[in-house]
């Protein structure tokens, strides 16, 4: 047993001993709470904001933070959004934003055309406005009010994705924005590669023929030309001046396409079928009526910026190229659509190690998607 001397001589050290443990629990529950200046300093370089990005209407927006409520005005921009894993962060959307599925109950749904509402918006109290194609005029009155607005009008393949890695820097999200790019770009490459040495069907692309007798058409440049291109075909309009044109129905018998593709069948107004198209004056002679080879396809996924346009350009490469693929696709096999993998609840993931290596063995081969 100790005596009372010698407990009053380790009385002392063991109050010590406590203090200084005290003193160091509170120290790490201080770095815990509260970073030092150094890790300040290290995160803040680490990170890309203050960020300023430069639309493609020429006109520059610096944001301190990324963006918290967002409103889209285009089915592309809020397809990007969802993709990038800020779906959440949407306080509006354009009325036709309806995939993902989750974007149909973003509430309020803003009617774009002919303008959006610039009270509406600015009332929303947005971080940041993004538009596709909106008047300059009405963009120009939201950013008066102090909400930055981005004008984000990709008109091909390459501009698409450099938008969604654009946005993936705005949101915070650069890493899945390069993930998505790198899995376009792969699978685009992997269209060019198996169609390279294949004869180039004569393509007539029909957009819109609410006048059968003067319908809009694809033009050489833009989504709907350049598509036609990468997926092996011969656009029969590529000498037009612009991306979309409208041409007379007996120019269209003249050039004799060998393959009608119409992203005219699911407009919500005067939708085109394969029997409508072959039932027009004079039109019998041309070599895809004769042969049947007249296909109604999604519209969205042949003009929508975003990650599913490389899933237009499968589909396409495959109705120009049935014998270079097979019916059932390298995406459906490797469980994906459009380069993700179907989740619940609908949310995006990056491809598996497994697909994304189905993707890289075929690039020297003919490929089945």
């Amino acid at each position: 047993m100790l005596s009372s001397r010698s407990f009053r001589k380790i009385s002392p050290m063991c109050c010590a001993l406590r203090v200084a443990r005290s003193a160091l629990c509170c120290a790490l529950v201080a770095l815990l709470l509260f970073p030092t200046q150094a890790a300040y300093v290290a995160r803040a370089q680490a990170s890309p904001f203050p960020l300023t990005l430069t639309d493609d209407s020429g006109i520059s927006a610096t944001f301190a933070a990324p963006p918290l409520r967002i409103v889209t005005l285009n089915p592309g921009l809020t397809e990007i959004t969802f993709a990038l894993g800020a779906g959440s962060r949407l306080i509006a959307v354009d009325t036709y934003s309806e995939f993902p599925p989750e974007a149909k109950s973003v509430q309020p749904r803003l009617t774009t055309y002919p303008s959006p509402s610039v009270e509406t918006i600015v009332g929303l109290k947005p971080d940041v406005v993004l538009s596709l194609a909106e008047r300059d005029e009405d963009l120009a009155q939201i950013r008066r009010q102090g909400i930055p607005v981005l004008k984000l009008f990709p008109k091909d393949f390459d501009a698409t994705v450099h938008t969604i890695q654009a946005l993936g820097k705005l949101y915070g999200a650069s890493d899945a924005a390069d993930a998505i790019a790198a899995d376009m770009l792969d699978r685009r490459d992997a269209v060019i590669a198996a169609v390279a040495d294949a004869p180039r069907p004569r393509v007539y692309e029909e957009l819109d023929a609410s006048e059968p007798d003067k319908p809009f058409v694809a033009g050489p440049k833009g989504f709907y030309g350049e598509l036609i291109d990468l997926a092996g075909g011969t656009n029969i309009f590529g000498d037009l001046p612009g991306d979309v044109g409208q041409v007379g129905a007996e120019t269209i018998v003249q050039r004799d396409p060998e393959v009608i593709i119409l992203t005219d069948a699911d407009l919500p107004f005067n939708p085109q079928t394969p029997e409508m198209v072959a039932a027009r004056p004079g039109w019998d002679v041309v070599t895809a009526v004769a042969n049947d080879a007249i296909y109604p396809v999604s519209g969205q996924l042949y003009s929508t910026p975003g990650p599913r346009l490389i899933q237009g350009l499968e589909d396409l490469a495959r109705l120009l190229h049935p014998d270079r693929f097979n019916s059932l696709s390298l995406w459906e096999r490797a469980g994906v659509r459009g380069g993700y993998e179907i989740k619940r609840l609908g949310r995006y993931a990056p491809l598996t190690g497994a697909a994304r290596g189905l993707i890289h063995s075929q690039r020297e081969r003919r490929i089945s998607l």
